[in-house]
């Protein structure tokens, strides 16, 4: 079934009656991949995750917010539908695995070796190990700070994790993330919805 809404001729006396909607309206059809509730603070939201032709995407089909009792929806893409959408999904997974690896490469770890990116102070382009990480708690965004052990020094730098660029990152397997892309499936298709 697809998303179906209450249509504009389902009037108040059709609704405090009980009765079915007199003018649902139809979207969606075929394209339902799937529904979930988002629950919030005093509402909850039913949406539903739509392949709607160029892309996955969300819609709300009903809330405890408003009078949506002739509202729902259920899946029912069709394998078409499904087999498109997981090639979006693809396609745009790549690109978000490789910054995601990426990232993870540039980012300070125990035992790798940095370099300080401040201008001024007594750290400016100091290179050492990484020694320790922990919350920095010296900045109201929050983020990590790091200890480096600078050689010749008894002591741990302190710096903002963010104020230093790693020496030596692992480099980045292209050809694996394509073939991990080329394969995945979604666990659910609200995953894709983070891709667009």
């Amino acid at each position: 079934m697809p998303i179906t809404l209450c249509g504009p001729a389902c009037t108040l006396d059709i609704k405090n009656s009980g009765r079915r909607c007199g003018d649902p309206q139809q979207s969606h059809v075929g394209a339902v991949l799937e529904t979930y509730e988002h629950n919030g603070y005093d509402d909850s939201d039913f949406i539903a995750v739509v392949w709607d032709g160029e892309q996955i995407s969300a819609r709300e089909y009903a809330s405890t917010r408003g009078w949506t009792y002739h509202n729902g929806a259920e899946v029912d893409a069709t394998e078409q539908v499904r087999a498109t959408a997981l090639a979006w999904y693809r396609q745009r997974l790549l690109p978000h695995l490789i910054e995601t690896e990426q990232t993870r490469a540039t980012t300070p770890r125990i035992g790798c070796n940095v370099r300080s990116l401040t201008k001024r102070g007594c750290n400016v382009g100091v290179t050492g190990a990484v020694r320790w990480i922990g919350p920095d708690r010296y900045t109201r965004d929050g983020g990590d700070r790091i200890g480096i052990a600078v050689d010749g020094e008894d002591k741990l730098r302190f710096l903002p994790a963010r104020s230093v660029a790693v020496l030596d990152p692992a480099p980045v397997d292209e050809q694996k993330l394509r073939d991990c892309a080329a394969t995945a499936r979604p666990d659910s298709w609200r995953v894709a919805l983070d891709l667009r």
